[in-house]
């Protein structure tokens, strides 16, 4: 039973990722959900053709608990990440950073990216005071800067050019959240982040250890069918961050 249950984990894996791919996100972490695949399915096989040798049970009992244990460990991470998108921002914030994310060949924002500039569109609207700015280089797969995607959406949809500010410099969270803050230029500022609600987690913790002292998170949505990809990639990316000392 453990064979056939390996065999099926690993082919609904690399079905998942196959989905991604397809997606054409801009990343190849769709190769995560194929490595798992190959790793679960090809341990229920070697259990299925030869299930009396020692080093094979091993492995498939080893391969097993990991993939458990890793299982939980990151539906518990990601029950704090979606947790920290509940939290209203306050009205009238001096800044929102938008994060980038990809732009399509033809200039217009994917979908993450889009629901990041509506979630901005639409506090903009509201505080009319609030400027904002929108970071994000050129990737080696994109037409321009998606800062300069990013501006064009939001002046399309009525946000006064006056209010937007660009950073077209950076390539990662890391680097969105410390070039903004060299334009804002006031560490008093109160200031919202913008991003989907998988990223916002690890956003705001980002911006609090490089001395953003007053942030909110303003948390845009995601489509469900790739919430998980995209919080198993915030996951690894959180310990990553983590053990590089930017969190």
């Amino acid at each position: 039973m453990l064979n056939i249950i390996l065999i099926l984990a690993g082919a609904a894996c690399a079905g998942y990722g196959f989905t991604i791919m397809a997606a054409s996100s801009g990343t190849s972490f769709f190769l995560v959900w194929y490595v798992m695949g190959v790793v679960l399915a090809g341990s229920g096989a070697a259990g299925i053709a030869l299930p009396e040798h020692p080093a094979i049970k091993a492995m498939r009992i080893a391969i097993s608990a990991c993939f458990v244990l890793g299982l939980i460990g990151t539906i518990a991470v990601s029950a704090i990440i979606m947790n920290s998108t509940r939290a209203a921002p306050p009205r009238n914030l001096d800044y929102l950073i938008v994060l980038g994310a990809q732009v399509k060949p033809d200039r217009a924002p994917a979908n993450s990216l889009r629901f990041r500039l509506e979630a901005a569109r639409d506090y903009l609207e509201q505080n009319p005071d609030t400027q904002v700015i929108v970071s994000g280089g050129q990737g080696p797969n994109e037409p321009c800067a998606e800062a300069d995607a990013m501006a064009r959406w939001l002046m399309n949809t009525g946000i006064d050019a006056r209010r937007i500010h660009r950073e077209t410099a950076s390539t990662d969270t890391v680097e969105n959240l410390a070039f903004s803050k060299r334009l804002i230029g006031d560490d008093d500022a109160r200031i919202g982040i913008v991003t989907n609600d998988f990223h916002l987690y690890r956003a705001l913790h980002i911006a609090e250890k490089q001395g953003l002292r007053n942030v909110w998170g303003i948390s845009a949505r995601s489509l469900p069918w790739y919430l998980p990809n995209n919080l198993l990639r915030e996951c690894l990316a959180l310990t990553k961050n983590a053990l590089v000392g930017e969190l």
